[in-house]
């Protein structure tokens, strides 16, 4: 299981005369197809290019420049760091913006695929470093590009027999929008002192970039919530900021110091302290990690819980995490609704059954007789422990419950524990009670499994 080649993000849409919002969830895909990136890579394949090498280390400093508005207050920074030698990588056309500030890019950077962004190309950088998934005009629009090449799945099949034999090229990580990707080229190149400005994935005063770019001007935009703060991003910026958070994370592993200058999305989320982030924050970062999505508890007990509730009616997943209980679920022929307070949790196929990105300390706006929720409980915080169960029984008659008792194995990822309220299941026991009649019980070694059916009033 992976996560999806697309993004879905819910929107809040309040209509004056309803008494509460209607969330609509909207995808989005990339910007050309799978089909005719694979073509473009092919094409570009072919052609008597250079390709990027791997360099050895060195203690050069890269200066990556992309066109967010907060540059306009690094101007200085900027020329400071390349009269001490830093070299330039600039995001597509942030390369003509430097240069009416006196600054020229060493290398421009490009990776859209889309046809028009041949247009961004600046004939008077120094170098251009361009992605071999872009359109053809793209790459012929200057001479001599250095080609480099995303980690797409079986992206060697496009190339010709004989440069794959020759080899000598990398591959890179960081995802297709272009700054993430150019910190993996400035890594191959030798860099381990990156410095970023204007990754900002977010707007400022209803501008996207610090300069007029009209291709990007109707790109609808959704509001982001990140700690106490509120941006306006377009869904792709938004998924350029968590994606950094994932492949900064890997190039620090590797060994590179990296400073991130500017306010915006990604600079809030990059240079937040672990004390100041939501959970919702950290599980944002979390679902970015394969080694967390490796395993869904809820998964493996679906036969489990299907003899214990015996559903007749839609099953509400509570924190449903990748969403692989719900759809086994499903093709079981269940009737299944998700709920998560992190929208990339999910794994492909899961991304066509209902879902509500929802904080679960508040109360929960759908119901049905069954629910269930699988490790889940063990993350919440100790505090707010009574209230997700007061919400989730106020959701669901009858609930099915795997609850960790051992610490997490996953929260080295980010440098803290993940399972907040570690406890044996007789403590699981006396809490759930409040809340309903036990039905059901079992102490396993590593988890306890609890049926709770809501207590009723007359």
């Amino acid at each position: 299981m992976t996560t999806p080649a697309y993004d879905v993000v819910q929107i809040e849409y309040q209509n004056p005369s309803a008494t509460s919002p209607l969330f609509m969830p909207v995808m989005v895909t990339c910007n050309t197809t799978d089909e005719v990136i694979a073509q473009n890579i092919r094409i570009n394949a072919a052609k008597d290019l250079e390709w990027l090498k791997s360099a050895p280390e060195h203690d050069g400093i890269a200066v990556l420049v992309g066109g967010g508005a907060s540059i306009e207050d690094e101007e200085d920074t900027i020329r400071t760091l390349v009269d001490q030698g830093g070299v330039v990588f600039s995001m597509n056309a942030v390369s003509q913006w430097l240069r009416s500030k006196g600054i020229e890019s060493d290398y421009q950077c490009v990776a859209d695929a889309k046809e028009e962004t041949a247009q961004l190309l600046d004939p008077l950088a120094k170098k251009h470093i361009i992605s071999s998934q872009v359109h053809p005009k793209t790459m012929d629009a200057v001479n001599d590009p250095i080609v480099w090449h995303l980690g797409i799945k079986d992206i060697e099949d496009l190339f010709p027999e004989e440069r794959v034999k020759k080899g000598g090229y990398v591959i890179l990580g960081g995802g297709r929008a272009v700054g993430n990707s150019a910190t993996c080229v400035a890594y191959a190149l030798g860099f381990r002192d990156l410095r970023i400005f204007g990754f900002d994935s977010c707007h400022k005063d209803g501008r996207s970039h610090a300069y007029t770019q009209t291709m990007n001007a109707l790109i609808p935009t959704v509001k982001i919530k990140r700690g106490n703060r509120e941006f306006v991003s377009s869904i792709a910026m938004k998924s350029q900021a968590e994606k950094f958070m994932f492949t900064s994370h890997y190039l620090k592993q590797a060994g590179c110091k990296i400073q991130v200058y500017g306010d915006g999305l990604l600079q809030t989320m990059y240079n937040a302290r672990y004390e100041d982030m939501t959970e919702q924050d950290k599980y944002q970062l979390m679902w970015q990690f394969d080694t967390y999505r490796d395993v869904s508890p809820g998964e493996h007990l679906v036969a489990t819980l299907l003899v214990l509730l015996n559903p007749d009616d839609r099953i509400i997943d509570f924190g449903c995490g990748t969403g692989r209980a719900s759809i086994e679920l499903d093709k079981r022929g269940h009737s299944v609704f998700l709920i998560d307070f992190a929208d990339n949790s999910r794994d492909e196929e899961a991304m066509t059954l209902p879902f509500l990105q929802w904080d679960l300390t508040k109360p929960i706006p759908v119901n049905s007789k069954y629910g269930i929720c699988c490790d889940v409980l063990e993350h919440v915080r100790p505090d707010d422990v009574q209230t997700v169960l007061e919400n989730i029984m106020q959701s669901a008659e009858t609930v099915f419950f795997s609850i960790g008792t051992m610490p997490d194995a996953c929260g080295v990822l980010i440098g803290h524990e993940l399972h907040l309220t570690v406890r044996p299941h007789k403590w699981w026991n006396q809490v759930l009670s409040q809340f309903g009649t036990i039905e059901s019980e079992q102490d396993q070694q590593d988890q306890s499994l609890f049926v709770v059916k809501r207590q009723t009033t007359h």
